[in-house]
């Protein structure tokens, strides 16, 4: 075995229990068997996974990022995460994933790894982590399971090294640091339109994936002036204000789109934590139709005036003087629960139409391109949106993931229709085929 498998024997102190960040807080208040707060990043390979090595390359992994070897505790003011030495052990995947953690068939951890055919997936809580976080897990469990198969992967493109100790740098919360002495902006925002449809059985989902060259998408969002990632937005508000028009409703609703930020565009920081914000893009279907042209503008300006350092600092601070306010901070953790749940109920989900996110261009180590043929993105079940979307990009494709919990495709047909029709080929899969 090579020298890089190797943990280092050299002394440190791994950390026995971690506050839950700023953005963590939420999730455990929220959670229940309809609201699970997983979400999923995957790798398929070009050849079988044997789990055996798997199982070792994630031994291995998780004493590198001991963030992610953790257990939900419940104190009297909060929660918080016990670091556990135990065993994790993987599973084989299942249909529907990113369903509610359970004590018996995860031990009480608060992710899965999972495995199939040629496949290895994390799926992670969202109190433990954001997406950037989980990719860098899952290249690092990459790496080491490459490095059992023979095959040297250097500690590069997000890959940790297993020889080293962990940081505690990878473990802050660096929330309150970037909101530094920022002013909190205020919040309110009006109730937005959800798709409808009819519900699938309790712990099913429907995946549908999309495959789209990202040259076509770049030189059509270059032809409009705007970012790859603005213009999936537009393209998804157009086509879901299209679907609510259908609907014939006397009175509209606006469609907004839920744009999570990674902040570590502003902030210079090594966490493995959350470290996200978000923004709400979208349109007001009362002022009049839209062309797409008119979204994508709409869209354009929008992201350009709300995704900056001095507005995401504002946003964050929010956030952290809430959590810092002496009396929340004597609250009991019960009536915590309560307040918070209430809260989401009315400026959670209920406000936004749908979740896109994307995670960019996945960049690994030049030695493991010739073993990953794709990585994915899956965005956890909402029963109040209906349906999610998570994108990313490898290799010069993009890979865009709907997530949905009705059994009506009109959302996913109506997006890859749009983009074809935009002069953007799309290759369709479905994860019932």
């Amino acid at each position: 075995m090579r020298q890089r498998l190797r943990v280092s024997s050299q002394a440190h102190t791994v950390r026995k229990w971690y506050r839950l960040d700023n953005a963590a807080n939420l999730y455990p208040a929220v959670r229940s068997r309809t609201r699970p707060g997983l979400f999923r990043v995957s790798a398929t390979l070009k050849e079988s996974v044997k789990p055996e090595l798997l199982q070792h390359a994630l031994s291995t992994t998780l004493k590198r990022i001991p963030s992610f070897s953790v257990r939900m505790r419940s104190g009297l003011f909060w929660h918080y995460f016990h670091h556990s030495d135990d065993i994790l052990h993987i599973q084989e995947d299942v249909l529907n994933p990113c369903m509610s953690l359970s004590p018996r068939s995860d031990g009480g951890f608060q992710i899965r790894v999972r495995y199939y055919d040629r496949r290895i997936a994390l799926e992670v809580f969202h109190s433990v982590s954001d997406g950037s976080g989980a990719m860098v897990f899952l290249k690092t469990l990459l790496a080491q399971y490459l490095e059992l198969r023979g095959i040297h992967v250097p500690s590069t493109h997000g890959v940790l090294d297993c020889a080293e100790s962990p940081r505690a740098s990878e473990t802050v919360d660096d929330f309150s640091a970037f909101a530094g002495r920022s002013t909190p902006r205020g919040r309110r925002e009006s109730r937005a339109y959800h798709v409808s449809g009819t519900k699938l059985p309790h712990r099913q989902i429907t995946i549908i994936t999309g495959t789209l060259p990202e040259d076509a998408v770049r030189r059509a969002s270059h032809r409009n002036g705007v970012s790859i990632t603005e213009y999936l937005i537009g393209a998804y508000v157009y086509v879901l204000n299209d679907i609510q028009r259908s609907e014939q409703r006397r009175h509209p609703l606006p469609v907004k789109i839920q744009v999570p930020v990674n902040l570590r565009r502003f902030h210079p920081t090594e966490t493995l934590r959350n470290f996200s914000s978000y923004v709400g893009p979208g349109i007001d279907p009362t002022h009049g139709d839209y062309t797409f042209e008119e979204v994508l503008s709409s869209v354009h300006h929008f992201m350009r005036y709300e995704v900056t350092d001095k507005h995401m600092r504002s946003r964050v601070a929010a956030n952290t003087r809430t959590a810092q306010n002496l009396l929340v901070r004597v609250m009991p953790l019960f009536v915590k629960n309560r307040v918070i749940g209430l809260g989401y109920r009315f400026a959670g989900p209920a406000i936004y139409t749908s979740v896109l996110t994307n995670l960019g261009s996945v960049q690994i180590p030049p030695e493991m391109m010739p073993h990953v043929e794709a990585f994915d993105f899956h965005l956890g079940p909402s029963q109040v949106t209906n349906v999610d979307c998570g994108v990313l990009g490898y290799n010069g494709k993009l890979r865009i993931n709907f997530t949905r919990v009705i059994h009506e495709p009109l959302v996913e047909r109506a997006f890859f229709t749009f983009l074809v029709r935009q002069g953007i080929p799309v290759k369709v899969e479905s994860d019932k085929e």
